[in-house]
């Protein structure tokens, strides 16, 4: 019975990836996630208070520095 569940979840999962549709609307949510995160760091390098820009600042070199994600997000 876990044999056909994991082939099924694994089937549907390469149905969706090749669907260019899916694809672009991935790569547009990832897209608006960093901006996000950018505008958020931005915001926070340039708070008047030292402990808030110093905080901005780990996350940024976090943010910049991070490993690209593959497959399913590992």
């Amino acid at each position: 019975m876990k044999i056909v569940v994991v082939t099924a979840l694994l089937l549907s999962g390469c149905a969706s990836m090749s669907n260019p549709d899916v694809e672009k609307s991935l790569s547009r949510d990832q897209t608006m996630e960093k901006m996000a995160k950018a505008a958020l760091i931005n915001d926070m390098l340039n708070s008047p208070d030292p402990a808030i820009r110093y905080k901005g600042a780990e996350i940024a070199e976090k943010f910049l520095t991070e490993p690209k994600k593959g497959l399913f997000g590992f």
